[in-house]
């Protein structure tokens, strides 16, 4: 398990970028729901977090795809593969995801 943030860091209906070992992570909380995916872009290499949120849904801030923070699926053009999502736990006020 790889601990991202306290969940006190993060309100509801934001995101943010957590970076840990090199890799960069999209955290979002919705409706008091953390999803965790990648924060790149499949179709051209733009940070997700710089983009906006839109329910359990992300765009892209570069040419306007929309992935699903769920399953990491692209919604719509020009993105066509999906982005990577991770299983989150909470445990002792903390963010967790099963590497």
């Amino acid at each position: 398990m790889l601990k991202l943030i306290n969940i006190n860091d993060l309100d509801n209906d934001n995101m943010m970028q957590v970076t840990i070992n090199n890799e960069n992570y999209l955290v979002a909380k919705i409706n008091d729901t953390f999803y965790v995916t990648t924060d790149m872009c499949t179709h051209e290499d733009a940070e997700l977090t710089m983009g906006c949120l839109s329910g359990t849904k992300v765009k892209c801030p570069l040419h306007g795809s929309y992935f699903d923070l769920n399953t990491g699926i692209a919604l719509n053009e020009p993105a066509d593969e999906p982005i990577k999502t991770y299983k989150t736990l909470i445990q002792n006020n903390h963010l967790y995801i099963d590497e």
